[in-house]
């Protein structure tokens, strides 16, 4: 893959926003400042990475239009007209996103990890679900729900009824501290692994939690989560940093 246009200019990477799932007042105040991150993007940023789970449920229907979220999906439109490239790497909620999604917005959909290589560092980008040793039992649902024919049985379910199913699936994962810290050694592995693969710079989300740390001659980056802590991570020539979107713009982060 190539490098997107004006390489010069900063990448960003954010993940785990789950629009959607929250009650309305929490829904507005998370899109409302989604928004204006994006906004805030349009003449800095030469690539976004939205990645996994920016959507508590996303599928597509082949005679169906996603009406939802029209907001998000006209400022990501409006952001890549811009000349910012937007990937986006489906989550464990979102990974049926396909060329509905890129019509819509003008993002390249991705349903597999990202290896780029941005400043001349070698990065490995995914949503991170599944990817760590372990966890037979999700892995096999996993392989089950993206199957085509899971997928082709699904578009049989009327869409309100899919979303009804989609939000009660939600709700037996909901995250928690008790799940982030059982979950995090293995992801630290798993991103550590990649690094000694030679990649200068490992990034997940998934764990809803930012970490950043040293491998080796590499960097570990989980981006964190849009959800509770409007976590975002810059990658510029000369460094990688974890910052949060406060009142309006950023400002450092967890770590």
């Amino acid at each position: 893959m190539t490098e997107p246009t004006h390489s010069t200019r900063p990448v960003y990477f954010i993940a785990d926003a789950h629009l959607g799932v929250e009650a309305t007042a929490v829904e507005e105040a998370k899109e409302r400042d989604l928004l204006e991150f994006l906004a805030h993007l349009a003449g800095r940023a030469s690539l976004l990475y939205l990645a996994g789970d920016i959507f508590d449920f996303w599928f597509e229907y082949p005679r169906v239009r996603p009406t939802a979220h029209s907001a998000v999906l006209n400022a990501l439109s409006g952001l890549v007209g811009s000349g910012t490239a937007v990937r986006f790497l489906g989550g464990n909620h979102d990974y049926w996103a396909g060329s509905q999604f890129e019509e819509m917005t003008g993002a390249t959909v991705h349903q597999t990890p990202v290896s780029d290589t941005h400043f001349g560092r070698r990065t490995f980008v995914a949503h991170g679900d599944g990817l760590p040793p372990g966890d037979r039992r999700y892995k096999m649902l996993k392989a089950i729900t993206r199957s085509r024919p899971a997928i082709a049985g699904f578009r049989l379910i009327p869409p309100t009824t899919g979303a009804s199913i989609a939000r009660w699936a939600s709700g037996l994962s909901e995250i928690t501290e008790e799940r982030i810290r059982a979950a995090t050694p293995a992801m630290k592995g798993f991103l550590e692994s990649k690094l000694a693969e030679g990649y200068d710079v490992a990034v997940v989300g998934h764990i809803h939690k930012q970490m950043m740390w040293r491998s080796g001659d590499g960097t570990a980056v989980v981006i964190g989560d849009w959800m509770k802590h409007r976590s975002v991570v810059e990658l510029t020539e000369d460094r990688l940093t974890a910052l949060s979107w406060v009142g309006g713009s950023l400002r450092p982060g967890a770590v």
